[in-house]
């Protein structure tokens, strides 16, 4: 990307984030934590290969990401966000706020879902409203594939996966979304479609907090 040469925070944080892919690619290591080339590739459905290769290295250059060995059995490079990449993790937050009101009429019938987005935005909104003592463990199922997200005041972890959650969420991105953005309660989703299972006690307590303390939905 050619620099906007600007003497502006705002211009220098787009010369190095301001590339199409490039946040997004931030997000699925948010999401999924360090991850191979191919990882990568599978949550960045429509990217071309030469494209991805070049925004990792271009990023890897900006200070973004990092390139390691990975451990074994995997015998390959895994990707990872650098400290600086972590702190655009607000960035994706404040965004994944703004586009809520996007949202509502569903994906298009030619729009990629993956699970691991959904996750990301209940762990970048929900993980400010836990208590210390009580994290809460979410599966989202949405489509063919399923991830749990662990919600915690001191942050968040994403597997891909479906065991061992507090409550697991079943049914369309939409609907999942939907409660998790407060835009529907877990009995109008649930009237729509939506399956709940287990403590779904727990994850209405975590909402309404969020709620209290954003003074509206997010």
């Amino acid at each position: 990307m050619r620099s906007y040469q600007q003497y502006c925070s705002v211009a220098r944080a787009l010369d190095v984030v301001g590339d199409r892919w490039v946040l997004l690619i931030v997000r699925e290591l948010l999401a999924l934590g360090p991850s191979r080339y191919s990882d990568l590739q599978r949550g960045l459905p429509g990217i071309a290969t030469n494209l991805l290769v070049d925004r990792l290295r271009t990023m890897e250059a900006d200070g973004l990401v990092v390139r390691r060995e990975a451990p074994a059995p995997a015998g390959s490079h895994v990707y990872e966000l650098t400290p600086r990449g972590r702190g655009l993790e607000d960035v994706l937050r404040a965004l994944a706020r703004w586009g809520v009101p996007s949202m509502p009429s569903g994906p298009a019938h030619d729009d990629a879902v993956q699970p691991q987005w959904t996750a990301l935005f209940a762990a970048l909104t929900l993980s400010r409203a836990m208590r210390p003592d009580a994290p809460l463990t979410l599966a989202i199922e949405t489509g063919s594939e399923s991830v749990v997200v662990t919600l915690g005041a001191d942050g968040f972890a994403i597997e891909r996966g479906s065991g061992g959650a507090d409550v697991t969420l079943r049914g369309s991105a939409s609907l999942v979304g939907g409660v998790l953005s407060g835009l529907l309660t877990v009995a109008e989703a649930t009237r729509s479609g939506l399956v709940v299972e287990g403590r779904s006690d727990r994850l209405t307590a975590v909402l309404d907090h969020t709620l209290t303390q954003n003074g509206a939905a997010p």
